[in-house]
């Protein structure tokens, strides 16, 4: 992988998986995901190394030999590309926003208007979805469904949490609560695994329905131990800390501390990344 720094610092290849080589199935409709038995769903477990290859388009010519976990962006990677992957030994589960609508999506025009809230702060073209909307929920389960169906062994769904911003809508935690199971019975329903992104508050309340967890800087904001759960149930969090420069090349002694030894961290899968999440990261 181009431009990859690597510092041993204890976390190792975390490879087991209760049925790493189980492909997806392929339902026959895209909206309704087609019941599948939940012995095939992957458990990665606690330690599995990982990325987070969203701002370029991973390949087996820049993918890391050594690291097991990576989700993939749902619309911009081919399903060709997701084998290729897998028959190279990693697990690529397919990343998508179940909170937002991005105007650049293919079927943003799929939402209706009365569940497009206000802009993402810092997002101008992303907009917070009302998640109770039964049609939102519906493109939700049309994604999960094209998740499986090409390839991809799990979903990283995200901005799942608008309650806790200014989206527009008057959403409460329990709604959000309602929402991941949703989704991860959607998930689970067409033979994929499902991920908790970030909403530390709910985890204890949704644990049971993830298979993993994704945070972004918990040791910045001082709250790792909000996701020390998934760990306990031997169910791996996978975690990222940001640089203030996409164009670092290194970070400082007391960054690397802080990122990779917070308070609660013990068993994360803890990476340090750009914002851009380009091919550039420091492992634990």
């Amino acid at each position: 992988m181009v431009g990859v720094v690597t510092l041993a610092l204890g976390l190792g290849l975390g490879i087991g998986l209760s049925c790493a080589a189980c492909p997806g199935p392929k339902p026959a409709s895209t909206s309704s995901p087609t019941p599948s038995s939940k012995a095939s769903i992957i458990q990665p477990s606690v330690g599995t190394t990982w990325d987070y290859p969203l701002g370029f388009p991973l390949t087996t010519s820049n993918v890391n030999s050594s690291t097991v976990f990576y989700p993939v962006d749902l619309e911009n990677t081919s399903a060709n590309t997701i084998a290729a992957l897998k028959s190279a030994g990693h697990t690529v589960v397919c990343y998508f926003s179940a909170g937002s609508v991005e105007d650049y999506r293919e079927d943003a025009g799929d939402f209706p208007a009365a569940a497009i809230g206000n802009t993402l702060d810092g997002w101008p073209d992303e907009k917070w979805l009302d998640i109770r909307n039964a049609k939102v929920r519906e493109v939700m389960a049309t994604r999960i469904a094209s998740a499986a169906s090409k390839g991809c062994v799990g979903v990283d769904p995200d901005n799942i949490d608008g309650y806790t911003n200014n989206p527009g809508f008057d959403l409460t935690e329990d709604d959000t609560v309602d929402y991941v199971q949703y989704l991860a019975k959607m998930a689970h329903d067409a033979g994929l695994a499902y991920g908790l992104k970030n909403a530390g508050a709910i985890v204890d309340r949704v644990v049971d329905v993830a298979q993993w967890a994704i945070n972004e800087e918990c040791a910045e904001y001082e709250e790792c131990a909000d996701w020390a759960p998934f760990v306990k149930a031997g169910k791996p969090v996978f975690h990222v800390e940001y640089t203030k420069d996409d164009d670092a090349t290194s970070v400082s002694a007391s960054k690397l501390a802080k990122a990779c030894a917070a308070d609660g961290q013990s068993g994360f899968s803890s990476i340090i990344k750009h914002y851009s999440l380009d091919d550039w990261i420091i492992y634990c």
